[in-house]
């Protein structure tokens, strides 16, 4: 595609986003129209008055012409006060718009999408990119439309006055367009850069702020502050070169515009002589030519930030073009009986395979635990089920029906997930518990899964018990208690499907048994997928799977199991050496 041609769709895809406040925007646009054509009455007013009233001793023009002078600059500065405020008004609702597209679009992306880029650079998406284009658009729609028309009617006014002086003038045009082409390229291709340079200074801030306990832990200050001054220096050496490219632009612009300006007041002043030009037009002309100047500079100044606003609305753009998690038109039925088949299963990430030939029928109803050393791929297997990652081959099957076929938020509304890393929200212990679709259970309701996942005992304890916030992921708990909260959401869920990633593995000895005893309440009648480093927390299930390098090697009961002597057996024994603990190579 010819740069030209891609600019011109980023524009007019831009462009779109005002359309919904277009009246704001036409009233915008009124008013530096009418700003940018009342400008040549100035000049006017002074040809007038050096030609006619200079001098004069009619006394009335004295409170006339200075009343319409102030009446003028009066009404000029209420239309620059309707344009500017209309006009960003515009942008800041753009602004809105875009960055609500864009999250719609975030929540909808695919799981492999967040595996591939840090939240960082997502986060300098909202905010750095978003305000380039609020900038671009707000600076460059004022300048372009109300200069536009401003030079228009300035230069109409001196084609009118002596249209042989302002040919002069219109020389500047070809050379002035070259040199804006020429500066465009560069300083979009910086644009860019700087851009990706935004989003490291982002992503190493949050990665210092989100783990600030390791950082201070293990001496990181200064290997923080290292990290961070190379990502800030970066920004700043391209935000120079940005800066250079278009100051570069100023001092050509002005031997441009110099020479223009010489050819015209000497050709003037041989007009003047020769009594062609009268004393008004000579001093109206100069000062229409002084008032072009400033509209020129700003015209061509402007191309950084079109090209600024251009980059970043490319970077908004292919955030929003994101294609979302393809879903299904299939929906399970109301009653789910939680029958999942893995049927020649193979998942990879990228080059390497995790799970290969998967070949498992869990029944409904039936709890299936999972266990292997780290990397085997348990956590991979369960991730299929909710759809989080599509395997390369295979099939998967809940209670005979496709997941490739099912609509995404059915399946998911059969499914209570809860992983090892709790993920909580900065809000109320309620609302955490009865989070999104949970919010239509009553209170009563979701005490009563509070209870059962034994979180209502230190709620009692919080200034405002249940309204309590419980601040960023929550960090103002232990991570018993953050587990335990989880554990209600998946209790109040109540969904056919559960599954367990390492659902007990933040309490204590304690804690985890009054949870083993509600999760084996909650089992009952219900397909359960668990994961667990502990074996001594899943023996009572119905079936256990070992899974090493991607494959099942054994499945059976624990008796059985034992019983076997295989790799189940291995396992069972070096955990009892070590007092049942994980095991130091990573059992997962």
């Amino acid at each position: 595609m010819h740069p030209a041609t891609g600019s011109a769709r980023l524009y007019l895809r831009l462009v779109s986003y005002a359309y919904p406040h277009r009246l704001i925007f036409l009233w915008s646009l009124l008013g530096m129209v009418a700003l940018g054509a009342t400008e040549w009455v100035l000049p006017a007013f002074l040809r007038y008055l050096v030609d006619h009233e200079f001098g004069s001793d009619r006394s009335l023009h004295f409170l006339f012409i200075p009343l319409v002078m102030m009446t003028l600059l009066a009404l000029r500065g209420a239309l620059g006060y309707v344009s500017s405020v209309g006009v960003a008004s515009v942008a800041q609702h753009v602004m809105m718009d875009l960055r609500a597209q864009m999250f719609r679009n975030l929540l909808a992306l695919p799981t492999r999408f967040f595996d591939q880029r840090a939240a960082g650079e997502l986060l300098s998406r909202f905010a750095f990119d978003v305000a380039q284009v609020a900038q671009a658009a707000t600076h460059c729609v004022t300048v372009v439309v109300k200069d536009t028309v401003l030079m228009l009617a300035l230069i109409a006014y001196m084609l009118y006055m002596n249209w042989r002086l302002a040919l002069f003038l219109l020389v500047m045009g070809p050379p002035i367009a070259l040199l804006i082409a020429r500066v465009s390229a560069r300083l979009r291709a910086s644009s860019r850069r700087l851009q990706n340079t935004m989003g490291e200074v982002t992503i190493v801030a949050e990665e210092a702020i989100g783990g600030h306990r390791d950082v201070k832990v293990f001496g990181g200050e200064q290997y923080e502050a290292a990290r961070f001054q190379r990502a800030i220096n970066n920004a700043r050496k391209l935000q120079m070169k940005v800066i250079g490219t278009a100051a570069a632009t100023d001092p050509v612009l002005q031997v441009i515009i110099a020479l223009s300006l010489g050819l015209m007041m000497a050709f003037a002043l041989r007009e003047a002589a020769a009594g062609a030009l009268s004393r008004g037009e000579f001093v109206s002309f100069v000062a229409a030519t002084a008032m072009l100047l400033a509209p020129v500079r700003r015209m061509t100044s402007v191309n950084e930030y079109i090209q600024r606003g251009l980059a970043a609305a490319e970077s908004i753009f292919a955030l929003i073009d994101e294609a979302p998690e393809a879903s299904g038109s299939g929906v399970l039925p109301a009653q789910v009986r939680g029958e999942i088949c893995f049927e020649g299963v193979t998942l990879a990430y990228d080059e390497r395979i995790v799970l290969e030939d998967i070949n498992l029928t869990i029944r409904a109803g039936e709890s299936v635990a999972l266990v292997g050393p780290s990397g085997g791929g348990k956590t991979s297997l369960v991730n299929l089920v909710p759809r989080f990652y599509v395997p390369q081959t295979g099939r998967i099957l809940i209670d005979g029906h496709t997941l490739d076929d099912l609509n995404l938020t059915s399946l998911r509304a059969a499914i209570a997930y809860v992983g090892q890393h709790v993920v909580l929200f900065n809000d109320t212990v309620q609302n955490n518990i009865a989070y999104g679709a949970l919010r239509e259970h009553s209170g009563q309701q979701i005490e009563a899964a509070a209870d059962a996942a034994f979180v209502s005992e230190f709620v009692r304890s919080l200034p405002e018990g249940f309204d309590t916030l419980i601040g960023d992921d929550g960090l103002r708990l232990s991570g018993g208690q953050r587990q335990r909260l989880a554990i209600a959401r998946a209790l109040l869920k109540d969904a056919p499907i559960l599954i367990l990633d390492e659902a007990t593995s933040a309490l204590d000895a304690q804690s985890e048994r009054r949870i083993q005893q509600a999760l084996g309440v909650l089992r009952q009648g219900r397909t359960c997928l668990i994961v667990a480093h502990r074996l001594s927390t899943i023996e009572a299930c119905d079936r256990i799977v070992v899974i090493e390098q991607g494959r099942i090697v054994e499945e059976g009961t624990h008796a059985a199991l034992l019983e076997r002597g295989g790799a189940y057996a291995r396992l069972h024994s070096l955990q009892r050496e070590r007092g049942d603990l994980a095991l130091a190579e990573g059992v997962a």
